[in-house]
């Protein structure tokens, strides 16, 4: 039997979270693969589209830098997990408790009624300071 998720570790709870947003991309990615890949009847277009689909994703590659290193740090905030959902953090000028751990991006709520979003690649090169002690080992 499985325990109430109130009584789910906060290291757990961040991995699933986590878990669940990777899989949803996954089988996003997949099944647009898959439908690009009904267009081999039509080899010359479709070679002619990923030809061009190449030189676009290049593209949208170097332009999307950021993006894709704030997914790449948000896997290894995941996987070595410095903070988890529910501690208490401070990074730069920044206090407060994480509310969540997306693929991009940490939200942090200060306590004073706002939301603070910082990217998961400044927390990764940055300096944060976990307040919270408890659970340490969970």
């Amino acid at each position: 039997m499985t325990p109430p998720v109130s009584q789910v570790s906060r290291s757990r709870k961040t991995r699933l979270r986590f878990l669940r947003r990777l899989i949803v991309l996954t089988v996003v990615l997949v099944l647009a693969g898959v439908a690009i890949g009904q267009f081999t009847e039509l080899e010359r277009v479709a070679t002619a589209i990923l030809a061009s689909t190449a030189v676009l994703a290049a593209i949208v590659g170097f332009a999307a830098q950021h993006t894709i290193a704030n997914v790449i740090a948000g896997v290894m905030l995941a996987i070595s997990q410095p903070v988890r959902i529910g501690d208490r953090i401070c990074f730069e000028e920044v206090e407060g408790r994480v509310v969540d751990i997306t693929l991009a991006y940490t939200y942090v709520n200060p306590g004073d009624g706002s939301s603070v979003v910082i990217p998961n690649q400044m927390l990764v090169e940055g300096i944060v300071h976990n307040l919270s002690t408890e659970d340490t080992q969970g």
